[in-house]
């Protein structure tokens, strides 16, 4: 009798190949162990604020020099840690990871005596906040992936100040010396898109060139209102984006866990059916065994 063809296990599903200690994944995902490493990193944050504050020569130094030293020593334990739970490929497959590594390997320079400017590099751990509190880490991720958007709203704004300095150069260099040369119209441009003394410069460019106020509203309208709103649009649109993908991620994974729960479940039952046909083969056997033995036994007894 042909057997049915055995369906895929578990392990062979490529939602389900997971790489690393089992248990010690369930000890790195735990609420505990990140509240652990998330208080530390704060205290560690606070000791480092209060010891730049006071300089070397307060008495709580020492200490603070010891807390520090542990500190690493946890978080560069941690990084073991998660990296033996997860393994190689998947540890290395997140970004968040290699930017932890990152960071710890750069504090680990900062214990280096020789050079004191090295010792700010301490302070770096403050960033693993970032990749420790999820929704910090998302406002990263937009920013990152709102870069290309960031970078042409970027290029808009130079036009617009390149476009404002010629013309204000033109316009009022010769009468006031912030707009003497293009680098100085931009200079004061800026300043005035960010309201630094604008009511002052109207005033004393409005005193020579009465309609010098329609040049500077106009230009402080586009760049600080227009161009600004341009930068919140793309970095809120790539907020969007990156809470969406989320969402597919985490729809994507519980569907996977669905997935892989049936077919572990079909797999189970393919193997009862074989082992109930196996059963039922071995006792259509044993009951044509019997019925041989009783017409035996007929042909051997008296009157048969």
């Amino acid at each position: 009798m042909a057997k049915t063809q055995k369906p895929a296990t578990q392990a062979e599903l490529p939602y389900a190949k997971e790489t690393g200690w089992p248990w010690l994944r369930k000890l790195t995902d735990s609420g505990w162990f990140t509240g652990f490493i998330l208080a530390c990193i704060v205290v560690n944050a606070i000791t480092l604020g209060i010891d730049a504050h006071f300089g070397e020569r307060n008495p709580w130094h020492p200490i603070f020099e010891n807390l520090d030293l542990l500190f690493l020593l946890i978080f560069t334990l941690e990084l073991v840690l998660e990296f033996l739970a997860q393994g190689p490929r998947r540890y290395f497959s997140n970004g968040w990871n290699v930017f932890d590594v990152i960071v710890v390997g750069l504090c680990y320079l900062s214990t280096a005596p020789s050079i004191a400017a090295l010792r700010t590099l301490r302070v770096l751990r403050v960033l693993r906040l970032v990749s420790n509190v999820p929704q910090m880490r998302r406002v990263v991720e937009a920013l990152i992936s709102a870069m290309p958007g960031i970078f042409a709203t970027f290029m808009v704004l130079v036009v617009v100040f390149y476009i404002g300095a010629v013309m204000a150069t033109t316009l009022f260099g010769k009468f006031h010396p912030k707009f003497a040369d293009l680098g100085a119209s931009a200079l004061t441009l800026f300043q005035l898109s960010q309201f630094d003394g604008w009511g002052d410069m109207v005033t004393e460019l409005n005193a020579i060139f009465p309609w010098a106020w329609a040049f500077i509203l106009a230009f402080t309208v586009v760049a600080a209102f227009a161009v600004l709103n341009l930068f919140i649009g793309v970095i809120v649109d790539a907020v969007q984006v990156t809470r969406n993908d989320e969402l597919t991620q985490a729809v994507g994974e519980v569907v996977g866990k669905e997935v892989s729960e049936i077919e572990h479940d079909v797999e189970g039952l393919a193997a009862s059916q074989d082992r109930a046909r196996d059963t039922q083969a071995e006792m259509l056997a044993e009951l044509k065994a019997l019925r041989g033995e009783i017409a035996a036994l007929r042909v051997r007894l008296p009157g048969g």
